[in-house]
């Protein structure tokens, strides 16, 4: 049996134990047309639908199917022996028997089944229910079909309902906390954006020329410095008359 197929009986019987309470071991109820394809292909049941679907199983079938069964006459004994040696389910049916289609639909509203089936009516009536998987044989290779329209649609509306109420739940969680004073408002500082422009206009601004009073001033100050260096010295008499000689006698 090829590996893909393996891996999409596990992701589909996995999707009804986490959605839909299937339990490990799984429950395969079987009806007399599935028996009769069995038997007519050489269909080990319980070996091969365990290599099929890799996982625990439990296989019953109900009286109604074997009264059934038994019905259509002699050239079905070997399913009625076949059903005979599958635990027997109570149906509540005993005294009255129906039909294997209507006691599989009657069982199928408190308990979960894998329907295991090659009765076409009742497949397109499985198709329209929410959370019932269907296995039927395609000649000698087993088929657990995936799962119907139906029940995509109500597990996606489960989905949005949760994750609505969830959030709900949060906002009442946090008002809760607030009015408890658990969580406090968090202040949101504002953060001051600085503008571009253009260069500051006082590092812009021209530099002022000396006034003509502030040369003048600059100009006596040099003046008087000059003065101070220019002043005579004063020469004692004695040298000046000694001088004064010098010159007379040079005359």
């Amino acid at each position: 049996m090829k590996v893909t197929r393996l891996k999409k009986a596990n992701k589909r019987i996995n999707f009804y134990i986490n959605h839909f309470g299937y339990h490990q071991p799984i429950q395969v109820l079987l009806d007399g047309t599935f028996c009769f394809a069995a038997f007519k292909n050489k269909f080990m049941i319980e070996e091969q639908l365990k290599n099929y679907l890799q996982i625990e199983l439990r296989l019953l079938t109900t009286p109604c199917m074997i009264i059934e069964t038994e019905k259509l006459g002699p050239k079905f004994i070997p399913v009625v022996n076949k059903l005979k040696t599958i635990q027997l389910n109570r149906c509540g049916h005993e005294k009255n028997p129906i039909s294997g289609a209507d006691c599989i639909k009657a069982m199928v509203k408190e308990n979960r089944y894998v329907i295991a089936t090659q009765d076409r009516d009742l497949q397109e009536w499985i198709r329209k229910q929410i959370g019932i998987a269907l296995l039927y044989l395609h000649n000698v290779v087993p088929n657990l079909e995936e799962p119907s329209l139906a029940t995509t649609k109500f597990i996606n509306r489960k989905s949005k309902k949760s994750a609505n109420v969830s959030n709900f739940e949060g906002e009442q969680l946090k008002q809760i906390k607030k009015k408890e004073g658990l969580i406090g408002e968090k202040k949101i500082k504002k953060v001051k954006i600085k503008k571009k422009g253009g260069p500051n206009p006082l590092s812009c601004k021209k530099k002022q020329a000396k006034s003509s009073c502030n040369l003048n001033s600059i100009q006596n100050k040099t003046i008087d410095k000059t003065k101070k260096i220019r002043r005579k010295v004063k020469v004692p008499k004695i040298i000046k008359d000694q001088i004064q000689k010098k010159e007379i006698k040079v005359d």
